[in-house]
Parts: C-alpha cells; sequence; structure tokens
C-alpha cells in the first residue's frame, strides 16, 4: 500500500438563503467560503483523496444554485471524491440528492447513496471507501451498520454521520456505538454530525469527528477539517487545518499560512 493524504470534512451546511451580506469575494454564505476553503486545502496539500461525511447541505430545500456551486467547487479538484449525505440533507423521497447529477461533477466524484451501504473502489490508491445514505434520522438508523470485510491489500476507509455512544440505548437519533467502531475492521472511520474536532479511535481503527469548516457553526474551536495521513510503516495520522476562524470568516487565513495542530484533545 501506498502512503495516503486524505481532506475529510462534514457539515458545512450550503444554503444560500442563509447569506451574508454581499462580499467582494462573490461568496454569498459564510458556507460557501468555507467549503471554497477546503477545496484549497485539497489543491495545496496534493490530496489523495478528499471525504465529505454528511450535512454538505443544510436541508433538502436548497435551490439550485446551491448545487450548481458544489458542482463547479469540486470541478477544482482532480483527486477522488466520496460523500455521504447527513441527518440535514437526508436522502429521502424529497432529498436534494436526488437532483444532484454526479455525473456533472466529473468521473472522480462518488456519491455512497445506498441505504444498505456501498463500497466505491480506487485502486489507483488502493483504497476502498464505504459509507452508507441516511433516509432518516432516527433511533433506529445505524450508521455504522453493515461495514464489509476488509480489503487486505488495500487501505479500508469509512464514513458515517452520526453520535458516537457508547450503548444505543437512550442515545437518540443514528447512534454509533464505540464497539461498533472498534469491530469495524476500518484504517480509519471519517465521522460526521459533530461540528468541533474529536477522536473516537477505538482498537485498530482511527475515527475522528473533523468538525464543521465553518467557523460561526462551532465557536472558537470550530472552521477546521482533518488532514489525515496514512502510512504503512507509521500507521495514520490526523493533524488539522483552519479554514475559518469565529468572528474572523470574512478575512480567514490563506490554506498556506494556516497553523496545524495534531488532534487528540477530545472535545
Amino acid at each position: 500500500m501506498q502512503s495516503l493524504t486524505i481532506v475529510h470534512t462534514s457539515d458545512v451546511h450550503l444554503d444560500s438563503r442563509a447569506g451574508d451580506p454581499p462580499k467582494e469575494d462573490g461568496f454569498r454564505s459564510r458556507a460557501e467560503r468555507a467549503f471554497s476553503g477546503v477545496m484549497d486545502v485539497a489543491l495545496a496539500e496534493d490530496a489523495d483523496l478528499l471525504l465529505i461525511a454528511g450535512d454538505l447541505f443544510d436541508n433538502n430545500r436548497v435551490d439550485d444554485s446551491n448545487i450548481e456551486f458544489v458542482y463547479a467547487q469540486l470541478a477544482r479538484v482532480s483527486c477522488p471524491v466520496a460523500m455521504i449525505p447527513g441527518n440535514h440533507d437526508v436522502h429521502d423521497q424529497r432529498s436534494v440528492w436526488n437532483r444532484f447529477d454526479f455525473g456533472a461533477c466529473g468521473n472522480h466524484v462518488h456519491g455512497l447513496m445506498s441505504h444498505e451501504g456501498s463500497t466505491v473502489d480506487l485502486p489507483q490508491i488502493h483504497a476502498r471507501i464505504w459509507g452508507k445514505a441516511m433516509l432518516e434520522h432516527a433511533p433506529e438508523n445505524f450508521p455504522l451498520e453493515g461495514v464489509p470485510d476488509r480489503h487486505e491489500s488495500w487501505w479500508n476507509i469509512g464514513m458515517a454521520h452520526g453520535q458516537v455512544c457508547e450503548r444505543r440505548i437512550g442515545w437518540g437519533s443514528s447512534p454509533i456505538t464505540s464497539e461498533e467502531i472498534r469491530a469495524s475492521g476500518l484504517d480509519y472511520l471519517a465521522l460526521g454530525h459533530v461540528h468541533v474536532h474529536a477522536d473516537h479511535s477505538e482498537g485498530d481503527t482511527v475515527a475522528h469527528y473533523c468538525g464543521s469548516p465553518v467557523a460561526h457553526y462551532a465557536g472558537s474551536e470550530g472552521g477546521k477539517v482533518a488532514l489525515v495521513t496514512l502510512c504503512p510503516d507509521n500507521g495514520v495520522e490526523v493533524a488539522h487545518r483552519q479554514i475559518s476562524q469565529w468572528g474572523e470568516e470574512r478575512d480567514a487565513p490563506s490554506p498556506h499560512g494556516a497553523f496545524n495542530m495534531v488532534a487528540g484533545v477530545p472535545f
């Protein structure tokens, strides 16, 4: 297996109706500005893979201009992109994903839209990505149920959108248990739903919430993406890149000058 560099983001919550006052940079919202910043990081880091772990859109009523914005941003990168829906953009009959044309993004963009879970194989980077689409954000929805057996020659990467907990009972909707993470057999699990970064690694599986890249949605500890390095010799390492800062999103730092913080402090 070769070493991989992954950019992991989630909870962008694009919705052009929640706009800022007009800006000279042309973005209609903090979320648009932050998502463009995620693409900047993927380009600056020469990423091998971009993961979007749910809630790219804030709701299923967003107008098509938000979809067109995503097409334009994803066209900026050439690395494979994999994404799943979250609880805000659930994949039901009225879903925004029913209007999303993956072919319009290019053949490097993959949507994991099966409610039972599906995989995409990327032989060019020796990686298999698994994830499942959320039909309903409910206690009966188990985002990490059904992970397939490991591919022993490739990196095994998963995406799940929900709340990590010790037990399913009494923990609300879309629970992901610590034991499920431990037993998943995944090398890296890209988590979405929580807006600040957090480490939920169990056993041999490194699992992280990357947090929202929009600091306005998360406070002083938000506004980041996870930068994940998978190395055959050193294992999996997770760092973070700042995309936006609380109260300073209009003057967010360039990814080239953003600070780097090794993950490990739980939130």
